[in-house]
């Protein structure tokens, strides 16, 4: 066996641990067993969407990538035109050597093709969006008049979901979303559809040693169910909405998929596996099953057995709550709060901390949210939630219950000011911050615009505008009596007491200048000021 055993090893703690060497080869093939004609292997540390090496197969599927690090890491095996697979991988103690063949299953092609567009780089399958190509002697092309973008993504419509490829006849570049984007050669775009592989759904993955392929086995099955799970979710909602929007219970999906039939699958992989990481990627697999009950073994199980410290949890950091869901409170917050102290994953911690402390936040528990909010802002502060918790900072001064800030503001006549005491005057207040090309902040304003039409409710509108309105802006303000306030720019000293995080920015008061909602509750503000007037006394 070239491989060692003791790689797979779980961090216990938050020692430090020598970076190691990570050595990968192996084969890419499609599922005839053939190469492809592009394909890639990279390798990422988990939670991450940029790969640390990324390396393209030779002509004949071989590859060989090379690294150094510890904790857990994913690679990924892709081609163009068919489905990646990953396999994690934790970097204990000991160097990781091994070899993979695998043998990709296809991208969801259509069982018919109605059309081709061509379209931006980062499309999904489900865009509406991009340009029709036109079916010339069996081959798709732009039209004439249209210039062919240069970097772009090809959706197949038809009698399925649509399909995002490339044409191989293209520069290809592997997207962090496993997809491809093609680069245009020159100045002409043609796909050929026969370049599209025979539809086959089973990826294969073997591994030279059987501790490898163990965990392979064991992530691949909850890839595979979570996947199942997404799919028909969306066709439960989908039919949902067209039998007049009557929502479903998540345990009809689960049912659908087969959950029981993979927890007894679960049970006994678990009696024969003798890998600890495959073990605990079970126990993770069962927790995304729904629950037997207060006492689900396999729920316990996977508490006792996957530590806060595990590398793993980074895999779906919100599998924590799943685990912890029926220990009471004092448990519950101790393995929360020992994976935000320990994990090495700052994913993990990121995510544990913010769900934590969004709960806390709307519960009123300032003590806790005060804790995460510090957790997440002095240990994950490179991490997206560390910026997007500040909405939730349990000290900011924009928050429901807390008395809107005094502020001091450029009027619409030069010289004039706008106060706190001009628009606080016993009746409710609604700031809005907005700016010109803000197409969101039009929108809303009109929704506004039209609510004010159709009610008799009594409210106050502050509009702050950074510059002076202009264009759309300035024709939906007509609509709406209001008190303007000009801003001279985004960075305005002016503004700093809204704590402002995006555009547009809310915030409605009662009479006496107390704040009942904020952008976290006013996401429509035609339907949710009402909503908010409606339970004021």
């Amino acid at each position: 066996m070239r491989w060692a055993c003791s790689a797979w090893m779980l961090i216990a703690s938050t020692a430090v641990v020598l970076a190691q060497r990570i050595e990968i080869s192996g084969r890419i093939l499609d599922a005839r067993g053939n190469p492809l004609a592009v394909a890639h292997a990279e390798l990422r540390r988990a939670g991450r969407l940029e790969p640390i090496v990324q390396v393209r197969a030779n002509p004949d599927g071989s590859f060989a990538l090379a690294a150094e690090g510890e904790g857990l890491f994913l690679l990924r095996l892709a081609g163009v035109h068919h489905r990646p697979v990953d396999v994690p991988l934790v970097v204990g103690d000991a160097p990781v050597r091994e070899r993979v063949t695998v043998r990709l299953a296809t991208l969801p092609l259509p069982e018919r093709r109605d059309s081709v567009l061509i379209a931006p780089e980062r499309t999904l399958p489900e865009t509406p969006s991009g340009v029709l190509l036109t079916l010339r002697e069996g081959l798709y092309v732009l039209p004439g008049e249209v210039a062919a973008p240069q970097r772009y993504r090809i959706v197949l419509r038809g009698g399925g979901r649509g399909v995002v490829t490339a044409s191989v006849r293209d520069s290809l570049v592997l997207q962090p979303d496993g997809y491809y984007s093609g680069i245009l050669r020159d100045s002409s775009f043609v796909f050929d559809p026969a370049e599209l592989p025979r539809p086959n759904d089973a990826a294969v993955v073997r591994c030279e040693s059987s501790a490898w392929q163990e965990v392979a086995d064991a992530y691949l099955a909850f890839q595979g169910y979570l996947r199942a799970f997404a799919d028909t979710n969306a066709a439960m909602m989908e039919r949902a909405a067209r039998a007049g929007g009557l929502g479903y219970d998540p345990v009809q999906v689960h049912a659908a998929v087969g959950a029981e039939r993979w927890r007894d699958t679960i049970v006994a992989r678990l009696a024969s596996v003798r890998t600890r990481v495959a073990e605990q990627l079970w126990l993770l697999f069962a927790l995304a099953l729904p629950a037997r009950g207060s006492g689900d073994e396999l729920h316990r199980r996977a508490l006792q057995q996957i530590p806060p410290s595990s590398p793993l949890w980074a895999l779906d950091p919100q599998l924590v709550f799943q685990a912890v869901a029926q220990r009471d409170e004092s448990d519950r917050r101790a393995f929360l709060d020992a994976v935000v102290e320990t994990n090495p994953d700052t994913t993990a911690r990121a995510v544990v901390a913010f769900t934590e402390l969004v709960a806390a936040f709307n519960s009123g528990d300032r003590e806790r949210a005060r804790a995460m909010y510090k957790a997440l802002t002095t240990h994950c502060v490179t991490h997206p939630l560390a910026r997007t918790a500040q909405r939730y900072n349990p000290d900011r001064r924009i928050q429901r219950g807390a008395e809107l800030p005094a502020f001091r503001l450029p009027g619409k006549r030069k010289g004039s000011v706008v106060t706190r005491q001009d628009v606080v005057s016993g009746q409710p207040l609604l700031v809005a911050v907005v700016f010109n090309d803000c197409r969101p902040c039009i929108e809303q304003l009109q929704g506004l615009a039209a609510w004010r039409e159709s009610t008799k409710q009594s409210l106050r509108l502050l509009v702050v505008s950074i510059g002076e309105p202009a264009g759309e802006l300035q024709r939906v303000l007509e609509r709406l009596p209001h008190t303007l306030a000009i801003a001279p720019g985004f960075d305005a000293p002016e503004l700093a007491p809204f704590e402002i995080e995006g555009y547009p920015t809310f915030i409605l008061t009662n009479s006496r200048g107390i704040i009942v909602a904020t952008n976290n509750e006013l996401r429509t503000v035609r339907t949710d000021v009402d909503r908010f007037l409606d339970a004021q006394p």
